[in-house]
Protein backbone atom coordinates (compact mmCIF):
# COMPACT_ATOMS: atom_id res chain seq x y z
CA UNK A 1 0.00 0.00 0.00
CA UNK A 2 1.39 3.38 -1.00
CA UNK A 3 2.40 5.54 1.96
CA UNK A 4 1.35 9.18 2.12
CA UNK A 5 3.87 11.94 2.55
CA UNK A 6 4.79 12.64 6.21
CA UNK A 7 2.95 15.56 7.70
CA UNK A 8 6.24 17.11 8.78
CA UNK A 9 7.28 17.89 5.21
CA UNK A 10 4.19 20.00 4.60
CA UNK A 11 3.39 21.41 8.03
CA UNK A 12 6.61 21.63 10.08
CA UNK A 13 5.44 19.07 12.61
CA UNK A 14 7.36 16.03 13.87
CA UNK A 15 7.95 13.30 11.27
CA UNK A 16 4.95 11.05 11.24
CA UNK A 17 3.31 9.33 8.29
CA UNK A 18 -0.41 9.58 7.80
CA UNK A 19 -0.68 5.81 7.86
CA UNK A 20 0.70 5.78 11.40
CA UNK A 21 -0.68 9.05 12.62
CA UNK A 22 -1.02 10.18 16.19
CA UNK A 23 -3.13 13.26 16.86
CA UNK A 24 -0.44 15.14 18.81
CA UNK A 25 0.80 18.10 16.80
CA UNK A 26 2.82 19.83 19.48
CA UNK A 27 6.61 19.58 19.64
CA UNK A 28 6.92 18.96 23.37
CA UNK A 29 4.97 18.57 26.57
CA UNK A 30 6.12 22.06 27.57
CA UNK A 31 4.61 23.64 24.45
CA UNK A 32 1.45 21.59 24.94
CA UNK A 33 1.11 22.82 28.51
CA UNK A 34 1.78 26.40 27.38
CA UNK A 35 -1.10 26.19 24.90
CA UNK A 36 -3.38 24.69 27.53
CA UNK A 37 -2.35 27.53 29.84
CA UNK A 38 -3.41 30.04 27.20
CA UNK A 39 -6.83 28.40 26.94
CA UNK A 40 -7.23 28.49 30.73
CA UNK A 41 -6.34 32.19 30.74
CA UNK A 42 -8.87 32.78 27.94
CA UNK A 43 -11.62 31.09 29.93
CA UNK A 44 -11.02 32.79 33.26
CA UNK A 45 -12.76 36.04 32.14
CA UNK A 46 -15.86 33.97 31.31
CA UNK A 47 -15.79 32.48 34.80
CA UNK A 48 -15.42 35.95 36.31
CA UNK A 49 -18.42 37.20 34.31
CA UNK A 50 -20.45 34.17 35.42
CA UNK A 51 -19.64 34.93 39.05
CA UNK A 52 -20.65 38.56 38.49
CA UNK A 53 -24.05 37.51 37.13
CA UNK A 54 -24.81 34.59 39.45
CA UNK A 55 -22.64 34.83 42.58
CA UNK A 56 -20.19 32.20 43.80
CA UNK A 57 -22.08 29.15 42.54
CA UNK A 58 -20.46 29.18 39.04
CA UNK A 59 -17.06 29.02 40.73
CA UNK A 60 -18.14 25.89 42.62
CA UNK A 61 -19.51 24.30 39.43
CA UNK A 62 -16.16 24.90 37.75
CA UNK A 63 -14.19 23.58 40.73
CA UNK A 64 -16.22 20.37 40.89
CA UNK A 65 -15.84 19.82 37.16
CA UNK A 66 -12.09 20.48 37.13
CA UNK A 67 -11.53 18.37 40.25
CA UNK A 68 -13.38 15.40 38.72
CA UNK A 69 -11.35 15.64 35.50
CA UNK A 70 -8.02 16.00 37.28
CA UNK A 71 -8.72 13.18 39.74
CA UNK A 72 -9.85 10.79 37.00
CA UNK A 73 -6.83 11.69 34.86
CA UNK A 74 -4.41 11.10 37.74
CA UNK A 75 -5.96 7.77 38.72
CA UNK A 76 -5.76 6.53 35.11
CA UNK A 77 -2.09 7.53 34.92
CA UNK A 78 -1.36 5.59 38.12
CA UNK A 79 -3.24 2.51 36.91
CA UNK A 80 -1.43 2.58 33.56
CA UNK A 81 1.89 3.20 35.36
CA UNK A 82 2.47 6.38 33.45
CA UNK A 83 4.37 9.29 34.91
CA UNK A 84 1.96 11.39 36.95
CA UNK A 85 2.02 14.91 35.53
CA UNK A 86 0.58 17.10 38.27
CA UNK A 87 1.21 20.19 36.17
CA UNK A 88 -0.74 18.90 33.17
CA UNK A 89 -3.37 21.54 32.42
CA UNK A 90 -5.40 19.56 29.86
CA UNK A 91 -7.83 18.11 32.49
CA UNK A 92 -8.38 21.65 33.76
CA UNK A 93 -9.25 22.83 30.24
CA UNK A 94 -11.70 19.95 29.84
CA UNK A 95 -13.34 20.69 33.17
CA UNK A 96 -13.65 24.41 32.48
CA UNK A 97 -15.15 23.92 29.02
CA UNK A 98 -17.77 21.54 30.44
CA UNK A 99 -18.59 23.97 33.26
CA UNK A 100 -18.94 26.98 30.94
CA UNK A 101 -21.58 25.16 28.89
CA UNK A 102 -23.73 24.33 31.92
CA UNK A 103 -26.25 26.57 33.69
CA UNK A 104 -25.10 28.14 36.93
CA UNK A 105 -27.97 26.36 38.70
CA UNK A 106 -26.83 22.85 37.75
CA UNK A 107 -26.50 20.29 40.58
CA UNK A 108 -22.86 19.52 41.29
CA UNK A 109 -23.12 15.84 40.47
CA UNK A 110 -23.74 16.65 36.79
CA UNK A 111 -20.40 18.39 36.07
CA UNK A 112 -18.70 15.63 38.06
CA UNK A 113 -20.37 12.92 35.96
CA UNK A 114 -19.62 14.78 32.72
CA UNK A 115 -15.98 15.23 33.70
CA UNK A 116 -15.56 11.56 34.64
CA UNK A 117 -17.11 10.47 31.35
CA UNK A 118 -14.84 12.83 29.40
CA UNK A 119 -11.65 11.47 30.97
CA UNK A 120 -12.47 7.82 31.67
CA UNK A 121 -14.33 7.03 28.44
CA UNK A 122 -13.09 9.49 25.81
CA UNK A 123 -9.58 10.61 26.75
CA UNK A 124 -7.59 7.99 28.66
CA UNK A 125 -8.63 4.83 26.73
CA UNK A 126 -6.93 6.34 23.63
CA UNK A 127 -3.64 7.09 25.36
CA UNK A 128 -4.25 10.25 27.35
CA UNK A 129 -3.11 13.80 26.66
CA UNK A 130 -2.36 14.45 23.00
CA UNK A 131 -3.69 11.12 21.74
CA UNK A 132 -7.46 11.42 22.11
CA UNK A 133 -9.43 11.08 18.88
CA UNK A 134 -12.47 12.98 20.17
CA UNK A 135 -12.76 16.20 22.13
CA UNK A 136 -13.27 15.05 25.75
CA UNK A 137 -15.18 18.18 26.80
CA UNK A 138 -17.61 17.89 23.87
CA UNK A 139 -18.20 14.23 24.72
CA UNK A 140 -18.67 15.00 28.41
CA UNK A 141 -21.24 17.70 27.73
CA UNK A 142 -23.01 15.50 25.17
CA UNK A 143 -23.23 12.79 27.85
CA UNK A 144 -24.81 15.26 30.28
CA UNK A 145 -27.21 16.52 27.60
CA UNK A 146 -28.47 13.01 26.89
CA UNK A 147 -28.80 12.04 30.55
CA UNK A 148 -30.19 15.26 32.09
CA UNK A 149 -31.67 17.43 29.30
CA UNK A 150 -34.36 18.94 31.52
CA UNK A 151 -31.70 20.20 33.91
CA UNK A 152 -28.86 21.48 31.75
CA UNK A 153 -31.05 23.35 29.25
CA UNK A 154 -32.89 25.44 31.83
CA UNK A 155 -31.13 28.55 33.07
CA UNK A 156 -31.45 31.16 35.84
CA UNK A 157 -31.98 34.79 34.95
CA UNK A 158 -28.78 36.90 35.17
CA UNK A 159 -28.30 38.78 38.46
CA UNK A 160 -30.25 36.06 40.30
CA UNK A 161 -27.82 35.41 43.14
CA UNK A 162 -27.50 31.78 44.19
CA UNK A 163 -25.81 30.30 47.22
CA UNK A 164 -22.88 27.98 46.64
CA UNK A 165 -24.39 25.38 48.97
CA UNK A 166 -27.97 24.22 49.29
CA UNK A 167 -30.78 23.80 46.78
CA UNK A 168 -31.41 26.30 44.00
CA UNK A 169 -34.64 28.19 44.58
CA UNK A 170 -34.52 30.74 41.73
CA UNK A 171 -36.84 30.49 38.74
CA UNK A 172 -35.35 28.66 35.76
CA UNK A 173 -36.06 29.60 32.15
CA UNK A 174 -35.52 28.14 28.70
CA UNK A 175 -32.77 29.91 26.79
CA UNK A 176 -33.00 32.03 23.66
CA UNK A 177 -31.85 29.06 21.56
CA UNK A 178 -34.98 27.21 22.68
CA UNK A 179 -37.13 30.18 21.61
CA UNK A 180 -35.53 30.02 18.17
CA UNK A 181 -36.18 26.29 17.95
CA UNK A 182 -39.88 26.94 18.55
CA UNK A 183 -39.89 29.52 15.75
CA UNK A 184 -40.09 32.56 18.01
CA UNK A 185 -37.95 35.69 18.16
CA UNK A 186 -36.06 36.15 21.47
CA UNK A 187 -37.09 39.32 23.28
CA UNK A 188 -33.50 40.46 23.87
CA UNK A 189 -32.08 43.71 22.57
CA UNK A 190 -28.67 43.81 20.92
CA UNK A 191 -26.88 45.33 23.90
CA UNK A 192 -28.02 42.60 26.27
CA UNK A 193 -27.18 39.95 23.69
CA UNK A 194 -23.63 41.22 23.21
CA UNK A 195 -23.04 41.65 26.95
CA UNK A 196 -24.44 38.22 27.81
CA UNK A 197 -27.23 39.60 29.98
CA UNK A 198 -29.73 36.87 29.16
CA UNK A 199 -30.51 33.35 30.31
CA UNK A 200 -28.10 30.78 28.90
CA UNK A 201 -24.99 28.70 29.63
CA UNK A 202 -23.08 30.46 32.38
CA UNK A 203 -19.92 31.01 30.32
CA UNK A 204 -21.13 30.97 26.72
CA UNK A 205 -23.25 34.13 26.50
CA UNK A 206 -20.57 36.82 26.88
CA UNK A 207 -19.98 37.61 23.20
CA UNK A 208 -17.69 40.63 23.60
CA UNK A 209 -15.56 38.89 26.21
CA UNK A 210 -15.21 35.81 24.00
CA UNK A 211 -14.25 37.96 21.01
CA UNK A 212 -11.45 39.52 23.08
CA UNK A 213 -10.31 36.08 24.22
CA UNK A 214 -10.26 34.87 20.60
CA UNK A 215 -7.92 37.72 19.69
CA UNK A 216 -5.66 36.63 22.56
CA UNK A 217 -5.65 32.99 21.41
CA UNK A 218 -4.94 33.98 17.81
CA UNK A 219 -2.12 36.31 18.87
CA UNK A 220 -0.59 33.51 20.91
CA UNK A 221 -1.07 31.11 17.96
CA UNK A 222 -2.91 28.74 20.26
CA UNK A 223 -5.90 28.78 17.91
CA UNK A 224 -5.71 28.66 14.12
CA UNK A 225 -7.76 31.49 12.56
CA UNK A 226 -8.96 29.23 9.73
CA UNK A 227 -11.12 27.09 12.01
CA UNK A 228 -13.29 29.79 13.69
CA UNK A 229 -13.44 31.70 10.39
CA UNK A 230 -14.78 28.66 8.53
CA UNK A 231 -17.16 27.82 11.38
CA UNK A 232 -18.69 31.28 11.81
CA UNK A 233 -18.81 32.01 8.06
CA UNK A 234 -20.73 28.85 7.21
CA UNK A 235 -23.06 29.24 10.21
CA UNK A 236 -23.80 32.84 9.18
CA UNK A 237 -24.45 31.94 5.53
CA UNK A 238 -26.73 29.09 6.58
CA UNK A 239 -28.66 31.41 8.92
CA UNK A 240 -28.96 34.00 6.14
CA UNK A 241 -30.44 31.68 3.51
CA UNK A 242 -32.43 29.39 5.83
CA UNK A 243 -33.92 31.71 8.43
CA UNK A 244 -36.30 29.85 10.73
CA UNK A 245 -37.85 32.91 12.34
CA UNK A 246 -40.11 35.57 10.75
CA UNK A 247 -37.52 38.31 10.50
CA UNK A 248 -34.93 39.68 8.10
CA UNK A 249 -31.96 37.49 7.07
CA UNK A 250 -29.54 39.78 8.92
CA UNK A 251 -31.55 39.48 12.12
CA UNK A 252 -31.56 35.73 11.62
CA UNK A 253 -27.75 35.73 11.56
CA UNK A 254 -27.67 37.98 14.60
CA UNK A 255 -29.92 35.79 16.74
CA UNK A 256 -28.58 32.43 15.54
CA UNK A 257 -24.92 33.24 16.14
CA UNK A 258 -25.32 35.02 19.45
CA UNK A 259 -27.91 32.73 21.06
CA UNK A 260 -26.82 29.61 22.84
CA UNK A 261 -23.23 28.40 22.53
CA UNK A 262 -22.40 28.87 18.83
CA UNK A 263 -19.60 31.40 19.35
CA UNK A 264 -18.24 29.49 22.35
CA UNK A 265 -18.07 26.33 20.24
CA UNK A 266 -16.23 28.16 17.46
CA UNK A 267 -13.61 29.57 19.84
CA UNK A 268 -13.03 26.97 22.54
CA UNK A 269 -14.11 23.59 21.17
CA UNK A 270 -13.56 23.33 17.42
CA UNK A 271 -10.09 24.88 17.71
CA UNK A 272 -8.76 22.05 19.91
CA UNK A 273 -5.31 21.42 18.32
CA UNK A 274 -5.27 17.69 19.10
CA UNK A 275 -8.49 16.71 17.35
CA UNK A 276 -8.40 19.28 14.52
CA UNK A 277 -6.77 18.59 11.13
CA UNK A 278 -3.14 19.52 10.59
CA UNK A 279 -3.36 20.98 7.06
CA UNK A 280 -4.38 24.58 6.42
CA UNK A 281 -7.22 23.82 4.01
CA UNK A 282 -8.21 20.86 6.14
CA UNK A 283 -8.69 23.17 9.11
CA UNK A 284 -10.77 25.65 7.14
CA UNK A 285 -13.04 22.93 5.74
CA UNK A 286 -13.17 21.30 9.18
CA UNK A 287 -14.37 24.55 10.73
CA UNK A 288 -16.93 25.11 7.97
CA UNK A 289 -18.25 21.56 8.28
CA UNK A 290 -18.55 21.95 12.05
CA UNK A 291 -20.48 25.20 11.56
CA UNK A 292 -22.85 23.56 9.10
CA UNK A 293 -23.47 20.54 11.33
CA UNK A 294 -23.98 22.78 14.36
CA UNK A 295 -26.75 24.65 12.56
CA UNK A 296 -28.34 21.42 11.30
CA UNK A 297 -28.35 19.97 14.81
CA UNK A 298 -29.84 23.20 16.15
CA UNK A 299 -32.54 23.23 13.48
CA UNK A 300 -33.47 19.57 13.33
CA UNK A 301 -31.91 17.91 16.38
CA UNK A 302 -33.59 17.02 19.62
CA UNK A 303 -31.81 19.77 21.60
CA UNK A 304 -31.52 23.50 21.06
CA UNK A 305 -27.73 23.21 21.38
CA UNK A 306 -25.93 21.08 18.80
CA UNK A 307 -22.32 22.21 18.86
CA UNK A 308 -21.05 19.30 20.97
CA UNK A 309 -22.47 16.71 18.57
CA UNK A 310 -21.09 18.58 15.55
CA UNK A 311 -17.63 18.67 17.11
CA UNK A 312 -17.65 14.92 17.75
CA UNK A 313 -18.73 14.14 14.18
CA UNK A 314 -16.03 16.39 12.76
CA UNK A 315 -13.41 14.84 15.05
CA UNK A 316 -14.10 11.52 13.34
CA UNK A 317 -13.48 13.14 9.93
CA UNK A 318 -10.34 15.08 10.87
CA UNK A 319 -7.83 12.47 9.71
CA UNK A 320 -9.70 11.90 6.45
CA UNK A 321 -9.63 15.62 5.65
CA UNK A 322 -5.86 15.66 6.10
CA UNK A 323 -5.45 12.63 3.84
CA UNK A 324 -7.64 14.18 1.13
CA UNK A 325 -5.85 17.53 1.04
CA UNK A 326 -2.34 16.07 1.23
CA UNK A 327 -3.22 13.59 -1.52
CA UNK A 328 -4.71 16.38 -3.65
CA UNK A 329 -1.61 18.53 -3.11
CA UNK A 330 0.67 15.69 -4.19
CA UNK A 331 -1.47 15.05 -7.26
CA UNK A 332 -1.25 18.71 -8.28
CA UNK A 333 2.52 18.68 -7.80
CA UNK A 334 2.86 15.51 -9.86
CA UNK A 335 0.74 16.88 -12.73
CA UNK A 336 2.61 20.17 -12.66
CA UNK A 337 5.93 18.34 -12.76
CA UNK A 338 4.81 16.27 -15.72
CA UNK A 339 3.71 19.39 -17.61
CA UNK A 340 7.03 21.10 -16.94
CA UNK A 341 8.93 18.03 -18.13
CA UNK A 342 6.77 17.76 -21.24
CA UNK A 343 7.57 21.38 -22.21
CA UNK A 344 11.26 20.63 -21.90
Amino acid sequence: MKEFIPISKAHKTPKRSLTNRKPLILLSKDSSNAMMGDVVIAMLPLLVMACYFYGTRPLMVALWSVAACKLADSVCCLIARHKLMLGDLSPMVTGLVIAMLLPASVPYYIPVAAGLFAILVVKQPFGGTGNNLFNPAAAGFAFAAVCWPQTIFRYPQPMERMEAAGPVTVRLLEGSAYTLKLGGIPSIDWQELLLGNFAGPMGATHILVMATCLIFLLARKTADWRIPLGFISVAAVFSFFFARIPTSPLNSIYFELFSGSVIFTAIYMVTDPVTAPKTGWGRFVYGGLAGLLTMLFRYYGGFEQGGMFAVLVCNALSFSLDRCFISAKESVRRVYGELVNAKK
